[in-house]
């Protein structure tokens, strides 16, 4: 009787076993990933300077003193092109020494000074006028010139819905192709998004004032560009 017992509860642990996994084949899903970007362009309605003032002196205080000078100047008239104060911050500062060889041999050069200032333009239109004012101040560098967007919101929101719809179209590409048909969104995750300018529309003219100190340096905005990508996992039927 024990025996028969044993046998039964046997058969029964391989009849559950086996609904188990002919019920995990059934629910096997069928999936398909894809990736999709989508790219809005926009106009700038911000403007990111980097001025260098460099100096070379023999003695490093008379570097600094000269740099310091010279810089001062060039905050306070970028200042009178209506620059707010909040706007202009010291990006880079550095005091090195050079090194001069004669006839083989190595002494020590002069000081070199060099103070970068970075200054947020809020109105492209006052871009050239910011320019000229600083040159004539004394900046001898323009190192930085980046067109921005205050507010990226509505373009990023835009972004994303055409690459949903970017992705949306390639999986159903893919599926139709296979003999398949998209059905439900099981994962979905935003990808990498930035904003990059347009160089092939952007362009800046820079003009050398030497007489006509009038002149204002012409600057052409052109647009930037804000892109988003995502990551969707469909099921398949």
């Amino acid at each position: 009787m024990t025996k028969i017992k044993m046998l039964i509860a046997a058969f029964a642990v391989i009849a559950l076993t086996g609904c188990t996994i002919t019920k995990e084949a059934e629910e096997k899903v069928k999936t398909i990933s894809v990736s999709g970007s989508g790219s809005v362009q926009v106009n700038p309605d911000q403007l990111s300077l980097t001025f260098q003032v460099k100096t070379r002196e023999w003695n490093v205080n008379d570097a600094v003193t000269k740099n310091a000078q010279i810089s001062e100047k060039v905050i306070e008239t970028v200042k009178e092109t209506g620059i707010d104060s909040k706007d202009i911050a010291t990006y880079d500062y550095r005091i090195t020494q050079e090194t001069d060889v004669v006839n083989g041999r190595e002494y020590p050069g002069r000081y070199t000074v060099l103070n970068s200032i970075r200054i947020l333009v809020r109105n492209t239109e006052n871009a050239g006028a910011v320019i000229d004012g600083a040159v004539r101040s004394g900046a001898n560098g323009l190192t930085g010139f980046e067109y921005l967007v205050g507010d990226t919101s509505a373009a990023l929101r835009q972004a994303r819905t055409l690459a949903v719809q970017n992705a949306q179209d390639a999986a159903a590409l893919l599926a139709g192709a296979s003999g398949t048909k998209v059905a439900d969104v099981l994962e979905i995750s935003e990808g990498n998004s930035y904003t990059s300018r347009n160089s092939n529309n952007m362009l800046m003219k820079a003009q050398t004032v030497f007489a006509d100190s009038s002149a204002i340096t012409p600057i052409e905005t052109g647009t930037v560009t804000v892109t988003a990508s995502v990551n969707i996992t469909y099921s398949l039927q």
